[in-house]
């Protein structure tokens, strides 16, 4: 037996298809899985002589993956005027390639489990991740096994983390309210712990007697200084750029930081109601990028990841309430959805935030 984990909303999501403002079919190189691509190539008629000179395949001995070619405006080829799916309509939804059906949907698979859960990039998902649902609730589901990896032993590194990872949950949600600074401060602080812990589990060789390391800074108190919010913009807006919107409001936003930083704590107030938002964010990074730490032992990277990504959401939301005097809660999806698309969805600017350095070099 294994087990099924994922967020109480998981279930709520459903793909609103052309009623989307976006289109996870246009700008994305959609790669085709092996077994979908032997079933395009079995189909016949004039539909399925539409699939195989849609797809690109890569040469013989390549590690590049099967993929549709798309059009001058970067729409998948089978997306039609009504930005419906004509793959689903002729063939139906059981022959949509593997990442079409599984978007935005993603999946942990652990030594006795796994875990799934949904993209920010998605603003059906957007809205779902953002709704107040408080301290953290999960459907945990016993399962067959999938695998045969399954282990009947448990994993201990594994299970280390998967116990880091409740006590961050219970730092972002506790029972008596914390300042959103305070409580940024005390899952650095926490993370920066557990990762001594986590190495020492890795490495369990006798302590030496060297002094501990200087205190940790004020993880908030550095962020948003004008300094170090130049530098550190100036360094996305040198990372890939998908959608030139993102590079417009980055540079907008790094225009605007003196009254970014002068104008905070008037935005907090403004937006007390709606802070939850905040928590919520931060329990969805934490959720879906911590266990990756079992990929690379960078727990603490996989924690400033996420206070990184939510701190740079918190700036973009300032910047569009000075400029428009609101933030509503669309606009709050919207800014998800592109932040996460451009830094969450891209592996190098992921990378780039995880071991980007709190303390202004």
């Amino acid at each position: 037996m294994g087990y099924l984990r994922r967020p109480s909303y998981y279930r709520q999501f459903r793909c609103i298809g052309s009623d989307c403002t976006d289109n996870c079919c246009i700008g994305w190189e959609i790669d085709i899985d092996p077994e979908t691509l032997a079933s395009y190539q079995r189909t016949s008629g004039a539909f399925g002589q539409r699939l195989r000179d849609s797809i690109a395949l890569p040469p013989p001995d390549s590690e590049e993956n099967p993929h549709f070619i798309l059009d001058s405006a970067e729409r998948c080829p089978f997306l039609n005027d009504n930005n419906l799916c004509d793959i689903f309509i002729h063939l139906g939804e059981s022959h949509l390639c593997q990442i079409c059906t599984d978007h935005p949907r993603f999946y942990t698979w652990l030594s006795d489990g796994r875990e799934e859960g949904i993209g920010l990039c998605c603003e059906a998902a957007a809205r779902l991740i953002l709704q107040p649902t408080g301290f953290p609730q999960w459907e945990v589901i016993q399962t067959a096994s999938e695998s045969e990896d399954i282990s009947e032993e448990p994993d201990l590194l594994e299970q280390a983390l998967l116990a880091m990872r409740d006590e961050l949950f219970h730092l972002i949600k506790p029972d008596i309210a914390v300042p959103l600074d305070s409580k940024f401060n005390q899952l650095y602080c926490a993370a920066s712990d557990m990762q001594e812990r986590y190495d020492a589990i890795l490495f369990p060789f006798p302590e030496d007697n060297t002094e501990a390391g200087s205190a940790l800074p004020d993880w908030s108190a550095c962020f948003w200084q004008e300094d170090f919010l130049r530098k550190l913009l100036d360094g996305c807006l040198h990372l890939e750029i998908n959608d030139p919107g993102w590079r417009d409001l980055l540079t907008a936003a790094r225009q605007s930081l003196p009254e970014i930083c002068q104008k905070r704590p008037d935005f907090l107030q403004y937006y007390t109601s709606r802070q939850y938002e905040y928590d919520q964010l931060l329990l969805y990074f934490i959720y879906r990028h911590m266990m990756k730490a079992l990929e690379d032992d960078c727990l603490l990277e996989k924690i400033q990841f996420a206070l990184y990504s939510v701190s740079l959401i918190q700036l973009l939301d300032i910047f569009c309430w000075l400029r428009d005097g609101v933030l509503t809660t669309w606009q709050q999806i919207c800014l998800c959805k592109l932040y996460s698309k451009e830094m969450e969805y891209d592996t190098d600017n992921t990378a780039f935030l995880e071991q980007y350095p709190i303390m202004a070099e």
